[in-house]
């Protein structure tokens, strides 16, 4: 299994990033270290996070500046055009730090003649 990914970005550029799976937990603190308490509720927190974990998974970039892990402020020179890639590029690994939890209502009953319903 390969421990980095390179993503072709909107703009032609792209950025390099370490395998989720070979995260650690000093990586999930370093990530979360950038989440905010601001008033600014889910949203800024979570482009805190989307932040925050650019800044552990970015290993290397194709932009003529440093990669976020080596300065955080780079991230606010990056394109318009390829945040949105930027951000669905780290969602794998914000599933790994944060797993959906179960829903009990899901489960199946054993009683139950019919499968749960979907909604």
């Amino acid at each position: 299994m390969s421990t980095t990914e390179r993503v072709p970005l909107p703009s032609g550029a792209w950025v390099q990033l370490r395998d989720p799976h070979t995260l650690r937990r000093g990586d999930k603190q370093r990530a979360m270290r950038a989440v905010k308490d601001t008033e600014g509720g889910d949203l800024a927190q979570a482009l805190d996070l989307i932040n925050g974990l650019l800044q552990v998974l970015i290993i290397d970039w194709s932009y003529p500046f440093p990669i976020p892990g080596e300065s955080p402020t780079s991230l606010d020179l990056v394109p318009l055009e390829d945040d949105e890639a930027l951000s669905e590029s780290v969602e794998p690994a914000r599933q790994l730090f944060f797993p959906e939890k179960a829903d009990p209502k899901d489960a199946k009953d054993p009683a139950s003649p019919t499968e749960p319903s979907a909604g």
